[in-house]
């Protein structure tokens, strides 16, 4: 569904009003301005979901032009490098090691290394922490790559500008009404308009929730189960889990620096 400007009103914009009980020229109640800054944040909420649920398929606004993944120059004696705000998740990082080849690091927390591994100041990188905006690597780089630092992530959505006429959410067309639907939510909260506030919570609905149980309803629970599932060419597998069948507890004891960031 795209943003504004369908010839038969089959738009989101035209869809928020219709929501709200307006008729599809009301710019005065319910201007353009307004109705493109809530669905942005329908946009962000819609993401969040997304980013709860996909696993192995990891999702992209289909708006961007370029693949998720970044690079920059791998700096010798610079531990740490600046990457974007847009990147919400890091889901690998690779260098260039010192003979050229590509090598994945592992992923770890300050907290985890030695201080002789925090300090080490010459080496090939071999595991990497985020902090902040920045991506630090261990040991530091004592040698330098052009585009030697490779990072996978994920962004968030692309947002609408309010003249935008053909421009379409950038996730699964049968939830684009989410978009819509949030928007008349913010509209008819701000208003007081409780018969349909109720309405549209009904049809928005709420995602499942394993800790507690909560089967997922509405338009919500059917986004989060078609993204927890979309990866249908990878077969699930079973291991088998050893069980010491209590004899644990027989024991004695309970339990024997880059100013211009990626590109």
């Amino acid at each position: 569904m795209i943003f504004n400007g369908e010839t038969n009103e089959l738009d989101l914009v035209h869809d928020v009003r219709y929501l709200c009980g307006l008729l599809s020229d009301d710019t005065i109640r319910y201007p353009l301005k307004d109705i493109t800054r809530n669905c942005n944040f329908a946009v962000d909420k819609v993401v969040s979901l997304i980013f709860r649920s996909d696993s192995r398929w990891q999702w992209d606004d289909i708006n961007n032009t370029d693949l998720p993944i970044g690079t920059t120059n791998l700096v010798s004696g610079q531990v740490d490098y600046a990457i974007a705000t847009t990147h919400l998740k890091i889901h690998k990082v690779r260098i260039k090691d010192s003979s050229g080849n590509w090598v994945s690091l592992t992923s770890v927390d300050r907290g985890e290394l030695t201080d002789g591994q925090l300090t080490a100041t010459a080496g090939d990188p071999k595991r990497y922490d985020k902090v902040g905006n920045s991506i630090y690597l261990y040991p530091t780089p004592n040698y330098s790559s052009s585009n030697g630092l490779e990072v996978q992530f994920q962004r968030g959505g692309s947002y609408f500008i309010y003249t935008d006429t053909t421009k379409e959410p950038g996730f699964a067309s049968q939830f684009h009404r989410l978009i819509s639907l949030y928007a008349a939510l913010d509209y008819c909260e701000t208003n007081q308009i409780i018969g349909k506030v109720n309405m549209i919570k009904a049809k928005i609905g709420n995602p499942p929730d394993p800790t507690s149980g909560l089967v997922g309803t509405g338009l919500e629970g059917e986004l989060v189960i078609f993204y927890s599932q979309r990866a249908g060419d990878e077969k699930p597998s079973l291991s088998l889990q050893s069980d010491d069948y209590g004899e644990n507890y027989l024991g004695d004891s309970l339990y024997s620096n880059n100013p211009d960031g990626f590109s």
